[in-house]
């Protein structure tokens, strides 16, 4: 339906937005990426779960039990505790499509 459509535009509008991805500014308040490698994948810098034990597994367990916005905090989490483990990053870019946040899911994927 017509409100349907509006409100997913809504929707990412406001998610381009929360991103920066409409301003020329690149250095968006509240966003951090954690090196030039993963330019282009902004993680959440008030990401309650930043320094939290096990991020990683608990990440697993929210995705089982199908809480994507929880998830994708738990392993963003564990990425930037471990930057290089490639299983996270394959589990960010799979919970970020699911999540519909295609852009995010390429730019992890691609990591």
């Amino acid at each position: 339906s017509d409100t349907e459509f509006w409100d997913k535009m809504q929707a990412e509008w406001e998610e381009m937005a929360r991103r920066n991805w409409i301003s020329d500014n690149q250095d968006a308040p509240g966003q951090v990426t954690i090196s030039t490698i993963e330019k282009g994948y902004y993680f959440h810098t008030d990401n309650p779960f930043k320094d939290w034990p096990g991020a990683f597994e608990e990440g697993l367990k929210k995705m089982k039990e199908g809480d994507l916005p929880v998830t994708i905090l738990y392993l963003e989490a564990a990425i930037l505790q471990e930057p290089n483990d490639a299983e996270a990053w394959q589990f960010l870019g799979i919970t970020q499509a699911e999540n519909e946040n295609e852009q995010a899911a390429i730019v992890a994927l691609q990591r």
